[in-house]
């Protein structure tokens, strides 16, 4: 007959619940960072350009507003040529010039475009680079 052992109850309960707050601290680290990694929104970026002036290279210059509470850098821009009909017709990427402050601009260049085109410019990714005071 197999030789019956003791089973220790209190060390199993030991061992569940310090896994148990092993979780819950897991689980409260992950919702903190979390809370600190809400950053800037796309309708936090407010992008405008116009024609550069006369006496400069053809084309257009812009500005992306960061309207959050984040220094962003590295910027990248979508930018869709539309044709007279609102119809994407190419498409092309750029960045913009350094990092942008909370509530700053940074400023990007495009090339001419052709008769009866516009463009569509959104913010295609950035990187977070810090939180500042408002």
């Amino acid at each position: 007959m197999p030789e019956l052992k003791p089973v220790d109850l209190m060390g199993k309960a030991t061992r569940v619940r310090r896994r148990s707050i092993l979780l819950l601290i897991l689980l409260a680290v992950a919702e903190i960072a979390r809370a600190q990694g809400v950053g800037p929104r796309p309708e936090s970026f407010e992008v405008e350009w116009q024609p550069r002036s006369q006496h400069m290279m053809p084309g257009f210059e812009g500005y992306v507003h960061n309207r959050s509470e984040y220094r962003v850098g590295s910027v990248r821009l979508k930018v869709e040529v539309l044709d007279g009909n609102g119809r994407v017709i190419r498409e092309q990427f750029t960045w913009v010039y350094g990092a942008i402050d909370a509530g700053g601009r940074g400023h990007f260049t495009l090339k001419p475009l052709g008769p009866q085109e516009t463009y569509r410019i959104v913010v295609e990714s950035f990187d977070l680079l810090s939180r500042q005071a408002p």
